[in-house]
Order: C-alpha cells, then structure tokens, then sequence
C-alpha cells in the first residue's frame, strides 16, 4: 500500500464532502466523482505498468483529472478549470515541482480527447473513456471512439462490447 496515495485519497475524499455539503447544483452526483476518481486511478495503475509510466503519478492524475467539474458542478470547460484547484491540491502533494505540474497539465488537457499530448496526458485520457465506457456511460465521438478501441487494444481486449 502506497501511504502518499493513501493520504492523497483521504484529502480528495475529505474534498469531496466537503463540496457534497455545499448543495451546488451539478451535472454528476458527487457519488459518480467518487467512482469515477478511484476507478480512474486503478485503470491509470494498469495502464502505467504497460507504459512504463510512474503508477503512483499516473493513480494520482488519473484520480484528480475531473477536480474542475468537482468544484464548479459543471461539465462544460471543467478542464480547464481544474487548474487552480489542482496546484492547490498538489501543493501539499509529495513529489518533486515538475512531477505535480505534469499532473496539472494532464487535468488541463484530459477533455481534448483527439489531441496527442505527453504520455502521462495521453494516459489520464485513456482511463477517463475507459472508466466511462465500462460504467455505461455513451461514447459516442468519432474521437473518443477510436482512443477507445486503441486503450481496449493496449488492455488486450479485441472488442467493444454492444449496447
């Protein structure tokens, strides 16, 4: 068990019921940004082990990418808006200055989901759609389709499944 992360977990968690407390009207249940963070985080540790990728980096910007749509209730340009609540968070983060701005850079850019960006960014993409797509959720962008089918691919998984 990873004690940074765990302590990490426990502020996001701490966050969240705070935000849960304010009544702000929103676009997805806190209970959703609770799911979705930790699962993202467990599907960003799986895909920084086939990449090469740091996991504990890669489980915290994975868990942190939707900070901007926890605080402001809303999906429209919630990336973006994750930037200051993100250095916020990450300020008090273990992890060296260039580590914690990649994180911020991954959150920024997670929503432009038909650019190419950095390969922690590229990741904290690929298990946002996979979380979303293994929830239910509808993907249904010719652009979130094809990163779809790609991270299924990296995963060993030949097939969208129907429905």
């Amino acid at each position: 068990m990873n004690r940074d992360f765990m302590n990490d977990l426990q502020r996001i968690y701490s966050l969240m019921n705070y935000l849960e407390e304010q009544a702000l009207e929103r676009d997805y249940p806190i209970i959703w940004e609770r799911t979705h963070a930790i699962s993202c985080a467990q599907i960003g540790r799986m895909l920084a082990e086939k990449r090469n990728i740091d996991t504990e980096q890669a489980a915290l910007a994975c868990a942190l990418h939707d900070i901007g749509r926890w605080i402001s209730g809303r999906q429209v340009d919630h990336a973006p808006k994750g930037e200051e609540p993100a250095r916020s968070f990450l300020a008090e983060a273990k992890g060296s200055i260039g580590m914690r701005e990649q994180i911020v850079q991954a959150v920024i850019n997670h929503s432009k989901k038909e650019h190419i960006g950095t390969p922690l960014e590229e990741l904290v993409k690929d298990a946002d759609i996979l979380d979303c797509y293994w929830h239910g959720l509808k993907i249904d962008k010719v652009h979130h389709i094809h990163r779809l089918k790609q991270a299924l691919t990296t995963l060993g998984i030949s097939q969208l499944k129907e429905g």
